[in-house]
């Protein structure tokens, strides 16, 4: 059984980049990118080849937001 303050925490989301369980997040197109993710993202510099798989991972968010 819950108990209320287990009840009124937020449902955990996947992060459609780390594909981890988390609590919060940003939303974009019915997708959640994780606070720790869309730090990476933003500090990922274009020569890394991290920002490939960033790029990659953002192309589902927009691919699934075209099937709706």
């Amino acid at each position: 059984m819950m108990n209320p303050v287990e009840s009124m925490q937020p449902p955990l989301a996947e992060c459609i980049i780390c594909h981890k369980p988390k609590l919060y997040g940003i939303h974009i197109c019915g997708q959640m990118i994780c606070l720790d993710c869309e730090r990476a993202i933003v500090h990922a510099d274009v020569e890394d080849e991290a920002y490939a798989y960033y790029v990659e991972e953002m192309k589902r968010i927009w691919l699934s937001a075209l099937s709706l």
